[in-house]
């Protein structure tokens, strides 16, 4: 059973052979995918498709105003308790809790996302189990 609500991913990376790499394997595993090559196209997506970017996927530094700090907080007016993946110089957990690799290859990404998604399923999974055990016990 899944019930995260959004099995949609936006991937964002000026490098156009990375990018599509890595929306190709999110969409042969039947994720629904938008990609963007800078800030701006990412933060146009995020305000306006919002609750159907479930994950999102970004280098930090991109060309433009925005970068991947900046779409990351504007992903999380949404998702507040899911971290964002972004790749930097410096891999490290942020105070929000945002997954920063150090400049990833498109396996180690793709296998940081899918975790991410994964674990967080399965708690949702637990949880929902665990209320239905309460209703039913009611």
């Amino acid at each position: 059973m899944n019930l995260v609500p959004n099995d949609c991913v936006l991937i964002v990376d000026s490098n156009l052979e990375f990018r599509e790499r890595l929306a190709q394997q999110f969409r042969s595993a039947s994720y629904k995918v938008f990609t963007a090559g800078t800030g701006e196209e990412a933060f146009f997506i995020l305000r306006r498709r919002s609750h159907e970017i479930g994950w999102l996927y970004s280098r930090a530094v991109l060309a433009g105003l925005i970068d991947g700090w900046i779409l990351a907080d504007e992903y999380r007016e949404t998702h507040p308790d899911r971290p964002a993946v972004i790749a930097a110089h410096d891999a490290r957990f942020t105070a929000r809790g945002d997954i920063v690799l150090r400049e990833s290859t498109v396996d180690l990404a793709s296998k940081t996302m899918r975790d991410l998604i994964e674990t967080l399923q399965q708690g949702q999974e637990t949880i929902a189990a665990e209320l239905s055990g309460r209703r039913r016990a009611a």
